[in-house]
């Protein structure tokens, strides 16, 4: 992977110009405009080949950010006039950890009045502002704290009131101090993979951290969080607006239920980028040893991943195949599968002897036939 600090040819001038001329309903699919943006709302210095170097280009950030446009058009059509230059100066705007102790209302007027933001006062008005901010706040924090229209995603959204304020926000979705002090073991097995195979749980993969290792749908439901390209750019950020190590235990929970093979991502997750539009990056997360996988050494996602643990232990398999893959007790499912062999050979060789048998009474008979047909036959 580049390095993200790595000097560009992108100046400042330059992306404000290239971006300016994108609208938002115009999706930003070339390098060199994607280059731009991502250098403008982090800070860095990527070039087009440290780009590609991040999920071929950051193609799931930019798929989930033209998704987000099309769907916040819903609510105001006016919103696709904004440049992607003025989107990128107003996620500048929030990432300012004093902006973020506003409330959402301060924030609008902010937006509204800030003299480093002149264009917005006269372009967006009272009603497309708070549009534009939960945009811009959805887009940068990867919460969903917007339902817009047409959304038909399991995503839950995030009640953003007026007087709450960004930080407390973000706070309120994430504690390090959990609630459950239960100690459970996550063995090898404890799997994305098996969790589907075995526990009947189907994974769907979602761009909102809130939701991340959240079971719904009487629990055969489980998000995943995948977009681990930007959640490592969220990492090496000094004062971030996520709460700090929650980035770097996020990626560790995705290491713990997608082990990488030989340091390739595992065949399951392959399976899974042929049917989803779902961060590379989350495939290639180290894997972690037995130590690591103590459940001790989780805090924000503790919780959810000992009741995660518990429908996984609790889950009974339904079907042939869910049999197969269930080898959480060897020594039953070892026994299981030995008189199931025995059964069928017990079948096999029993049908094999009925039809030798049948076989042979049919050759007794002809035999007796051919014996009585020249007596037959005598005057």
């Amino acid at each position: 992977m580049a390095d993200i600090r790595e000097p560009h040819s992108f100046a400042k001038q330059n992306a404000e110009s290239l971006l300016q001329s994108f609208k938002l309903s115009q999706p930003l699919r070339d390098p060199s405009s994607r280059a731009c943006f991502i250098n403008t709302i982090f800070d860095l210095n990527l070039d087009l080949v440290g780009l590609q170097s991040w999920d071929n280009g950051f193609e799931a950030f930019f798929s989930r950010y033209a998704t987000l446009c099309s769907l916040a058009a819903n609510t105001n059509r006016a919103i696709v006039n904004v440049s992607h230059w003025q989107l990128a100066s107003v996620i500048r705007l929030l990432k300012d950890r004093e902006v973020a102790l506003r409330n959402r209302s301060e924030l609008v007027d902010l937006l509204l009045n800030s003299p480093s933001l002149t264009w917005a006062n006269s372009m967006l008005g009272e009603y497309l502002a708070p549009s534009l901010v939960d945009l811009a706040v959805d887009l940068w924090s990867m919460l969903s704290v917007a339902k817009f229209p047409g959304d038909i995603s399991y995503d839950e959204p995030i009640p953003w009131e007026n007087d709450v304020t960004l930080a407390d926000l973000v706070c309120n979705c994430f504690t390090s101090k959990p609630e459950s002090q239960d100690i459970v073991k996550m063995p090898q097995a404890f799997t994305a993979a098996h969790l589907e195979k075995i526990g009947g749980i189907q994974v769907v993969w979602t761009s909102n951290l809130a939701d991340h290792l959240l079971l719904k749908e009487d629990d055969t439901k489980l998000m995943l969080f995948h977009q681990i390209s930007i959640l490592r750019l969220h990492e090496v950020l000094e004062n971030d607006i996520l709460p700090e190590d929650l980035a770097e235990e996020t990626i560790r929970t995705i290491s713990l239920l997608m082990p990488p093979v030989l340091g390739e991502p595992n065949p399951w997750f392959r399976q899974q980028q042929q049917k989803h539009k779902i961060d590379a990056e989350a495939g290639n997360c180290d894997r972690l040893n037995s130590s690591q996988r103590q459940i001790q050494n989780f805090a924000y996602w503790r919780d959810r991943l000992v009741l995660l643990k518990r429908t996984f232990d609790d889950a009974e398999p339904r079907n042939l195949s869910q049999l197969w893959w269930d080898d959480r007790k060897k020594t039953q499912w070892f026994t299981f599968w030995v008189a199931v062999l025995v059964f069928i050979l017990t079948l096999f060789f029993g049908i094999v002897q009925s039809v030798a048998s049948i076989v042979q009474a049919w050759a007794s008979v002809q035999s007796l036939r051919a014996q009585s047909a020249p007596t037959s036959g005598l005057p």
